[in-house]
């Protein structure tokens, strides 16, 4: 199995059994841009591989380690699932990529890559179409690449809705709750192997959330999620469904993703060199490094802001009105008025760097 490991470094994976490689393989998303690994795990059993979405973990549930060595038996697969094994050791641990030869100065301070969503694979629902897919396209290519990237986005326990038609036609919507058990992650944990928790203070009161950690290739993915003891049994629902709720609900959201995702990876100990933010859902992100630097170097709001802005980078998917969040000052004081306190700024000042027209 894969050690945890609190920093962006790649970790080591080590298993002896058979059952243990097949583990490992399934709790790297690196599997899920090789055909003949997903192969693999459908030859194992392709009735129950098609009625679990496709998800290794769930399958591999269902197995004990003695039922997979007379399957892989049975089927002859114990060279193929070697093979698999061997050829995600030997991707993992090779140093010489493009990433090592054109961004080496990214290896101490990587890339934080910010989104709402993150399409991998269907069998994990925390995406709903082209901006999900682009996300989960763009972190594969840095894993293939070698660039030095850490991901952060929302657990949503329910992910987007599942649609069927009814009997006259008409779209129906629903909602399944997402097994944690069932998918390939852990509990981010900090250099003392404690789980990291983060706390983001609005008007009236504070979010918590945890951290979900998963490895897609060489890139970690950090998964904030609200559903924690210490929060109200609204805010608990916060990041069960991905683009619910009214105006409150994603605001708070969008809170969570960007100033609770900055103070996460502090928690991980890993400072950025390059923040990327996909879409404006993480918008809030600069201005936690802002305060960041204010606090930690000793600069003026002004000065930190343009540092900042050195380092930050804006792409979009949705270059349309509908495409864009847009908060009025209540709400926006609401919930970053503790921040806009610590920036040392007033909600003018505040509201003019979010302006569409300022």
């Amino acid at each position: 199995m894969a050690e945890r490991s609190p920093s962006h470094e790649t970790t080591e994976i080590t298993a002896e059994t058979l059952y243990d490689k097949c583990v490992a393989l399934a709790h790297n998303l690196w599997w899920t841009w090789q055909p003949e690994v997903i192969a693999l795990f459908r030859d194992l059993d392709p009735i129950r591989w098609r009625q679990a979405d496709h998800n290794p973990v769930a399958l591999l549930r269902e197995f004990t380690p003695e039922r997979l060595a007379l399957r892989a038996a049975e089927l002859v697969l114990y060279s193929r699932i070697n093979h698999a094994y061997r050829r995600l050791r030997e991707y993992m641990r090779r140093q010489q990529t493009w990433g090592a030869t054109h961004a080496g100065v990214l290896g101490a301070r990587p890339v934080a890559y910010f989104s709402a969503e993150f399409g991998i694979h269907e069998s994990i629902p925390i995406y709903s179409g082209g901006l999900g897919v682009l996300s989960g396209d763009h972190i594969k290519s840095a894993s293939g690449l070698g660039v030095p990237l850490v991901a952060v986005g929302l657990f949503y326990d329910q992910g987007y809705f599942r649609q069927r038609s009814d009997e006259h036609g008409y779209q129906q919507e629903e909602y399944v709750d997402t097994q944690v058990d069932d998918l390939p992650m852990q509990a981010a944990i900090d250099s003392h192997g404690d789980p990291i928790m983060v706390s983001i203070e609005t008007r009236d009161g504070t979010v918590h959330a945890k951290v979900w950690l998963m490895h897609v290739g060489r890139v970690q993915l950090y998964l904030l999620d609200c559903d924690v003891e210490g929060n109200s049994p609204q805010d608990r629902e916060l990041t069960a469904r991905l683009y619910g709720g009214d105006e409150r609900t994603r605001i708070r959201q969008e809170l969570v993703l960007s100033v609770g995702g900055v103070r996460a990876l502090r928690a991980l100990g890993i400072t950025p060199g390059v923040y990327h933010l996909n879409e404006g859902h993480s918008a809030f992100a600069p201005l936690e490094v802002i305060r960041e630097r204010m606090q930690d170097d000793g600069l003026s709001f002004d000065e930190a802001l343009r540092e900042v802005a050195r380092q930050t980078v804006f792409t979009t998917h949705t270059p349309v009105p509908a495409g864009h969040d847009r908060f009025g000052a209540e709400l926006v004081e609401e919930h970053l008025g503790p921040l806009r306190d610590a920036l040392g700024i007033s909600l003018e000042q505040l509201l003019g760097l979010g302006r569409v027209e300022p």
